[in-house]
């Protein structure tokens, strides 16, 4: 069943329209085959081509790869989340080195305790009054980024990338450049206006008993599951294909949930015999 949910952002259309609300859907056997078949996809593609394909409904508008590249970067992270919530489940479970010692460490959350901090659009575009020391005082427009944006800076290294998408975002600068404190100014602007996910976890070492905060992109661990299940995925193809005689593209059609109970079926079954 699609999942109704609220974006924590939104998306203004350009004639002041809001889509606000959204369906989604689990994963099935394709989107699991792409992302084990796809080498490494950057999340900014992959987040694309997973909402475009698992989006039911957007606001009252039909998803598509267009509208899916407009979201905010927040509401992708958000709308991932969930892909991956109604995939696997609530819980998260993986390993992370110590900065200190280099030993790995298991942690585990629950999905329901990320932080969403959700910041309803009602406009398309911001400005911000700058006075800087020798400027006279303006106002300078800018958006949010978005995935579009996130694309479009593929491949650069991450300070280019942040010069790169803030230069994107900024409609209007007054007629004159900015200077590099009025990049950070509107560079916090935008932090604070843009929908978040911002999960951080407070960690002790095992190993050595350091204690840290370690930042935690739950949709670059979510594409990496994905990749680690690309084996594991063949092989389930394979015992539903040989014991049912499915052809592979009705199988990859089912969602991991109903591939599983068919799955655990005909383990009983084998059992029994």
């Amino acid at each position: 069943m699609p999942e109704g949910l609220v974006l924590p952002g939104g998306l203004v259309l350009d004639e002041g329209h809001l889509l606000k609300d959204a369906e989604l859907r689990p994963l099935t056997g394709r989107e699991e085959e792409w992302l084990a078949a796809s080498p490494a996809p950057p999340s900014a593609i992959a987040t694309t081509r997973l909402l475009s394909s698992c989006l039911v409904r957007l606001g009252d508008a039909k998803p598509s790869k267009q509208l899916v590249r407009r979201l905010l970067v927040g509401d992708r992270d958000y709308l991932i989340l969930q892909v991956r919530r109604a995939t696997f489940g609530d819980e998260f479970h993986g390993v992370l080195a110590c900065p200190a010692c280099g030993g790995k460490m298991d942690v585990s959350f629950d999905t329901r305790d990320v932080p969403v901090t959700f910041r309803p659009q009602t406009v398309t575009n911001h400005s911000i009054q700058l006075d800087s020391a020798g400027r006279a005082e303006r106002t300078v427009r800018f958006r949010l980024p978005c995935g579009a944006d996130q694309e479009a800076v593929l491949g650069y290294d991450t300070s280019e990338a942040a010069e790169l998408l803030l230069d994107r975002c900024v409609l209007d600068s007054g007629g004159v450049p900015l200077s590099l404190d009025e990049r950070e100014a509107i560079a916090n602007a935008m932090d604070g206006l843009a929908p978040q996910i911002d999960l951080e976890l407070d960690l002790t070492c095992p190993e050595c008993e350091k204690q840290f905060s370690a930042p935690f992109d739950t949709t670059a661990f979510f594409f990496s599951e994905m990749k680690i299940n690309g084996r594991q995925l063949l092989h389930e193809i394979h015992s539903l294909a040989f014991y049912y005689h499915w052809s592979e593209a009705e199988i990859v059609r089912l969602p991991r949930d109903r591939r599983r109970a068919y799955l655990g079926l005909l383990s009983d079954a084998l059992h029994q015999e």
